[in-house]
């Protein structure tokens, strides 16, 4: 998983996986989740992420990795650390 903030955009762009986007599912006007041809999540975005973002939404839709749930989680509950002052990258 590769986070990456924009602080112009104020934006967060959640890398779970490499693929070619078939689509985008908006959950809601400022959580997107790109999906591959499968319905898998390749990533996810986040305007002002200091907002409460549906994560159970997320999490409830989409197939995501134990570990990678582990770490959403962890963001969604220290939403507190934003905005970030350089991309993150989380192992």
């Amino acid at each position: 998983m590769t986070l990456e903030y924009d602080k112009t955009a104020d934006a967060l762009e959640i890398l779970l996986a490499d693929g070619i986007v078939a689509r985008t599912v908006e959950l809601d006007p400022g959580t997107l989740v790109d999906v591959d041809e499968h319905g898998d999540p390749l990533s996810i975005e986040i305007i002002h992420p200091m907002r409460r973002w549906p994560l159970e939404e997320i999490l409830d839709r989409f197939e995501v990795e134990e570990h990678d749930a582990e770490i959403l989680s962890a963001l969604w509950n220290e939403r507190s650390r934003y905005p970030f002052a350089e991309p993150l990258v989380a192992a």
